[in-house]
């Protein structure tokens, strides 16, 4: 399952502190039908959708705080754990050479 970067997480967030919400709704389509096997991307998303509804600033700031903490999990996740696509990205680091 693909899973969307922390720069896509990142991108969205700068389109909603924009406040154009063509632009914004038109970014949560795009990045939604892109990576649609996402999960937590899909809750955000139907979260903006419900506020697209109501325009309660609660949803928003929710919203806000959700993208936050998912852009932090997903550069973590990418950047090092235990979801690498390679097991050890160094090969030989910390092997010792023993030289005579």
């Amino acid at each position: 399952m693909i899973t969307a970067s922390h720069y896509v997480i990142r991108n969205l967030s700068e389109v909603l502190e924009k406040k154009d919400l063509i632009e914004a709704k038109e970014a949560f389509e795009k990045f939604l039908a892109r990576y649609e096997n996402d999960r937590e991307l899909k809750e955000v998303c139907d979260k903006f959708m419900l506020y697209l509804e109501s325009r309660d600033k609660e949803v928003l700031s929710k919203i806000r705080s959700d993208l936050e903490k998912l852009k932090n999990t997903r550069r973590i996740r990418s950047q090092g754990g235990s979801g690498l696509w390679q097991r050890n990205r160094r090969p030989g680091l910390g092997h010792y050479i023993l030289i005579t």
